[in-house]
């Protein structure tokens, strides 16, 4: 056989083995996600306030719930990850709005406390965002667009569980 033939069956093999893998993949990565979504979703379901954009600053209606899970929000996101110091609602909102399960936890909660939120956090999947809240009746509270779940104390089980079911299953795909 030629050179330039081995080339070609080379890449004619190369070729076929990436589309090879990058079905399977595809596949296993589809199955996942539908094994995910077949899942309820966790915490009591609440009223859609719907998603209207309103302007920063100005006056919008109340929340249905603390912390909300819909409602009025604002242009831009909070965006993923963790944070020190608490953020708007309509940000975290928008971002809700995009698929993020969001992790609250009363602000001034002990320290040890915060750092098993953290670890359920870092130890879960999903588009997420984690901060404080100075008016949280509970430890911790969790939501996604629609749902609300508060726990009375730290449940890392919960927390994560949380998180991989009811990320990015909201009105929107976008980044958070």
């Amino acid at each position: 056989m030629k050179t330039d033939h081995k080339i070609i069956v080379g890449v004619m093999l190369l070729t076929v083995v990436i589309i090879v893998g990058g079905v399977w993949l595809s596949d296993k990565k589809g199955s996942q996600n539908r094994k995910r979504l077949s899942k309820t979703m966790m915490g009591e379901k609440m009223p859609d306030l719907g998603a209207m954009h309103v302007v920063r600053g100005k006056p919008h209606p109340a929340y249905n719930s603390n912390p909300p899970t819909s409602g009025p929000h604002w242009a831009g996101v909070a965006g993923p990850g963790i944070k020190d110091e608490p953020i708007p609602d309509e940000l975290v909102l928008h971002s809700m709005e995009h698929g993020a399960a969001v992790v609250w936890y009363k602000e001034g909660l002990e320290q040890n406390e915060i750092d098993k939120i953290k670890e359920a956090f870092v130890n879960s999947s999903g588009k997420k965002i984690m901060l404080p809240r100075k008016d949280l009746d509970v430890p911790v509270a969790l939501t996604s667009w629609n749902y609300l779940l508060k726990l009375e104390t730290v449940d890392e089980v919960a927390i994560r569980g949380f998180i991989e079911t009811n990320n990015d299953r909201a009105p929107e795909k976008a980044p958070i």
